[in-house]
């Protein structure tokens, strides 16, 4: 028999990060591949990650060279993974649509991948992000795709007989493109994510829904050239 149970979001992390890294889970697989692109470009860069989890991420622009690594979390069992992960890491459980305790204008790129469908208004932690992002730098979302998520497709588990869920907010387009406005933030690019877009060999469950429909979308965003102070 199953027990379906909703969780607050950082007990439900808690739970998960035991296997977060090994679940069989087609979100997290694609984002992977959008990280591992990125990487490709993260030579000296400074990396804040809102919503870090288990540190897998922060590890892929480490190998791609970034020179310092900082991620937030609102879970102390996935900040422990990865802490163990790398000890280098600069980690620091808060919520992410808090004041981040860092100074103004530190970070070259701010990443959020799979994090901002646990918030309901997009604006406080892409306010945030924006603080703490140098007047080249440029933020990266990556996120379950509004066809998908408006679609009832969230963040959820399974460990045995337990199918375990927790808060989530699926956003239009519109949400995205009205945050950015408001907060005087460009949008510079954006990427819809199919299965045949995914290199080397995916995952079967990744073509659950067939090889054309939007998975994830990408964005980056940076500061407008007039925007606020």
């Amino acid at each position: 028999m199953k027990n379906n149970l909703f969780l607050p979001v950082a007990q439900a992390y808690d739970w998960w990060a035991s296997f977060y890294d090994s679940y069989d889970n087609p979100m997290v697989f694609g984002a992977s591949q959008a990280i591992d692109l990125l990487a490709n470009d993260a030579g000296g860069k400074t990396v804040v990650e809102f919503g870090c989890g288990t540190g897998r991420n922060l590890a892929r622009l480490k190998q791609g060279g970034a020179e310092k690594l900082i991620g937030c979390d609102v879970s102390p069992g996935m900040l422990e993974k990865a802490r163990a992960r790398d000890p280098a890491f600069i980690l620091v459980q808060q919520d992410m649509t808090q004041a981040f305790p860092l100074a103004d204008g530190i970070a070259d790129w701010i990443v959020f991948s799979l994090a901002l469908e646990h918030v309901s208004d997009l604006v406080p932690p892409l306010r945030e992000a924006r603080r703490l992002l140098r007047v080249n730098g440029k933020i990266i979302v990556i996120e379950i795709h509004p066809f998908m998520s408006l679609g009832n497709v969230s963040a959820h588990f399974r460990d045995g007989n337990d199918i375990v869920r927790m808060p989530t907010f699926p956003h239009h387009f519109s949400d995205y493109i009205n945050a950015a406005a408001d907060l005087r933030l460009e949008i510079n690019t954006c990427r819809e994510w199919r299965p045949r877009d995914f290199q080397g060999a995916p995952p079967e469950k990744v073509f659950k829904r067939g090889p054309d429909v939007q998975m994830l979308v990408e964005f980056t965003m940076t500061k407008a050239e007039h925007g606020l102070t």
